[in-house]
C-alpha cells in the first residue's frame, strides 16, 4: 500500500496535537487560571518594557553616533573651507581682469 502524505492529513496532525497539547497542559497545570494569567500579564509587561529598552538604547547609540559623524565631518568641512578660502586669497593675487 503506497499512500501518499497529504496536506489534509498534515493539518489533521496539528490540530491533534494542539488539542492534545491543550488537554495535558489544562490537567497537569501547576497553578489556577487566575494566577497563570496574571503571570503572563506581568511577562508580557516586562517583555514590553525590554523591548522600549532596547529601542531607547538603540536611538541614543544612533543619535550618538550621528554627532559624532557631525563633528568629525563639521571638522573636515571647517579644514576643507579654510583651505578654500586661502586659495582663493592666493588666485585673487592673480588677478588679470585689470591688466
Amino acid at each position: 500500500m503506497d499512500r501518499r502524505f497529504s496536506f489534509q492529513d498534515f493539518g489533521i496532525g496539528v490540530l491533534t496535537g494542539l488539542a492534545a497539547g491543550a488537554i495535558i497542559g489544562i490537567l497537569f497545570a501547576p497553578d489556577s487560571g487566575e494566577l497563570t494569567r496574571e503571570r503572563l500579564v506581568l511577562r508580557a509587561g516586562n517583555m514590553k518594557l525590554s523591548a522600549q529598552e532596547l529601542i531607547d538604547n538603540a536611538r541614543n547609540s544612533l543619535e550618538l553616533a550621528g554627532n559624532k559623524l557631525d563633528g568629525v565631518f563639521g571638522a573636515q568641512e571647517r579644514s576643507l573651507r579654510k583651505r578654500l578660502g586661502e586659495l582663493k586669497e592666493e588666485l585673487e593675487k592673480y588677478n588679470l581682469t585689470g591688466a
